[in-house]
């Protein structure tokens, strides 16, 4: 599932799965794929609108099977996507916000928004380029 060798960079604190979800969670970029984990009403709240990671220092973890596994079962918004299982990702970085649109392979969809002042978008765009040649695109939104 995860290679607990290889450490995961943490793109953003503020990452939620669509505009229904007020609630933030982090946003790891994993060498097998992607993690979203909710942080709660209390650490959505804390922050507000401010930078929820410094993007010269970011902060990276090695996740374990069981640690992921553990992420999953504890909430309905939490996610572990491999990059295998991704058909088609568009990366879009607005004015305010940055987002991932994915296409995976058994049909679903997912979303990760996140405030663009915490950075990570050319970060995500140079792993899903090398991950997935052909089957992705970068779409900047200036005003939107």
């Amino acid at each position: 599932m995860v290679s607990a060798d290889r450490a995961c960079i943490l793109i953003s604190a503020s990452c939620t799965t669509g505009w229904f979800d007020w609630i933030h969670g982090e946003l790891w970029m994993c060498p097998g794929g992607l993690l979203r984990r909710s942080l709660g009403l209390a650490a959505t709240l804390a922050p507000g609108n401010a930078q929820t990671v410094d993007p010269a220092n970011r902060p990276t973890w090695s996740f374990t099977t069981e640690e992921v596994e553990t992420i999953l079962s504890s909430g309905r918004r939490n996610r572990w996507i491999t990059w295998t299982s991704i058909s088609h990702a568009t990366l879009k970085r607005g004015l305010l916000d940055s987002s991932l649109h994915l296409e995976l392979s058994d049909g679903r969809r997912e979303k990760f928004l996140w405030l663009r002042i915490d950075g990570g978008y050319d970060l995500l765009e140079e792993a899903l380029a090398r991950q997935m040649p052909g089957r992705f695109e970068a779409r900047d939104r200036p005003f939107g």
